[in-house]
């Protein structure tokens, strides 16, 4: 066999065996960091007036990916009207190592989460989901989009066949759009509810998206700079959106 051939039989043999140890040492890498972060901001502020809490994490995914499995994960900090928190029993975090930045979330067991409205009334829901998933996507200027699905969200009091929350901010960078969606709830009547809302003048909420500013001190901005919200394609049958609505915004 010439030299010629010797060539092109190891060399993409070698090729492949390079890029592997590469992306072995990228992993290591990144999850080393990542471990650290996770330690720093264990029962901290993970952003401004937003802390994290768990029991214990396990941190895997090896070569391509980052997984983060979470026992008894806690949330708590300042809403736009006041404090919420949000526990829960189990919670994980998927990320690629590599690629966009995108971050997908599930969580699981029961639920708890405490809210402030509007008009400073607190608020508690317990619940247990069949699933419950998450997605969120970041680029140069902080959070693109974010997507929530649960599927049976149920408790003694009420239950709701499947619910939906996107956010998505528009590509100009001027307006935030939510939708809110939920089919099959049902109380006393089977109920579907649907609304979309677009936050416009939401360069006061740029540091809250990028992560540099708390909720509370970013929805007072955007209030005072004349920032308004405005509802379309309702259905919401016997709900009072304004008021559902309220502990965002």
């Amino acid at each position: 066999m010439n030299y010629s051939s010797r060539f092109w039989l190891y060399a993409p043999v070698c090729t492949f065996l390079t890029l592997a140890a590469i992306a072995m040492a990228h992993w290591w890498i990144v999850a080393g960091a990542f471990e650290k972060k996770l330690a720093a901001m264990k029962g901290h502020q993970a952003v401004p007036g937003i802390a994290l809490d768990w029991d214990s994490v396990d941190v895997g995914g090896f070569p391509f990916r980052l997984d983060a499995d979470f026992l008894n994960f806690r949330v708590q900090g300042a809403g736009a009207h006041g404090p919420f928190a949000w526990k829960t029993e189990k919670f994980a975090l998927h990320a690629l190592t590599y690629g966009r930045d995108q971050s997908v979330y599930e969580a699981a067991g029961h639920q708890e989460l405490l809210w402030t409205s509007g008009n400073g009334v607190p608020g508690r829901i317990t619940f247990v989901p069949g699933t419950l998933r998450a997605s969120s996507i970041q680029d140069g200027r902080g959070l693109r989009r974010f997507d929530l699905d649960i599927v049976d969200l149920a408790n003694s009091d009420f239950m709701i066949g499947r619910f939906q929350f996107h956010l998505r901010r528009d590509p100009d960078g001027k307006d935030l759009d939510l939708m809110v969606k939920a089919d099959g709830m049902r109380r006393m009547t089977p109920a579907n509810v649907q609304a979309y809302v677009t936050l416009n003048r939401i360069g006061a909420l740029a540091p809250l998206l990028h992560g540099q500013s708390s909720w509370p001190q970013a929805t007072a901005a955007w209030r005072a700079q004349g920032g308004t919200a405005k509802l379309s394609q309702v259905i919401a049958p016997g709900v009072d959106l304004d008021k559902a609505l309220s502990p965002l915004y």
